[in-house]
């Protein structure tokens, strides 16, 4: 195979792996194409086939970063493509909000607010639930034992 048929194929397995869960053309690369077809996928061979590709760090701290990145910079129709992408390579959805909600620090509230907006949608389009709406084990609070459900707290 030659260079660039590898790099086609990497493009292309990177976006299944990324954007399988989008509907087809909801990501930049089929607006691009209107307008420029050479350069639409020269750009793609570059985003995805080439720096989305990249093991320096895992494909979840890359779609992370780019939730974060996202977040702040209030980019609502990238966020939501990131957002699909950062659940599909295996990030929790308590991750995927724990990012968003650092990011008042940078952006403030009102772009955390919108953000979560948009994970909504995420998560109703997935059919999957609210992080809070899982059942999960609350850390012990200070000078508590933990207490399996159930079992009576030494204080009883």
């Amino acid at each position: 195979m030659s260079d660039d048929a590898d790099l086609k194929e990497l493009t292309r397995r990177t976006a299944r792996r990324l954007f399988h869960s989008l509907p087809a053309g909801s990501v930049g690369y089929e607006t691009w194409k209107r307008f420029d077809k050479t350069l639409a996928r020269e750009l793609s061979m570059f985003f995805t086939g080439r720096l989305y590709s990249r093991e320096v760090i895992s494909q979840q701290q890359r779609e992370l970063c780019a939730v974060a990145s996202l977040t702040v910079l209030h980019r609502p129709h990238e966020l939501h493509a990131h957002i699909h992408a950062a659940l599909n390579v295996g990030a929790s959805r308590q991750q995927v909000a724990e990012v968003i909600f650092q990011q008042v620090t940078y952006g403030g509230m009102p772009v955390v607010v919108a953000a979560l907006d948009v994970y909504a949608r995420v998560l109703g389009e997935r059919g999957e639930p609210f992080p809070a709406e899982e059942a999960e084990p609350r850390p012990p609070r200070a000078g508590h034992p933990r207490t399996e459900p159930g079992s009576r707290s030494p204080l009883q």
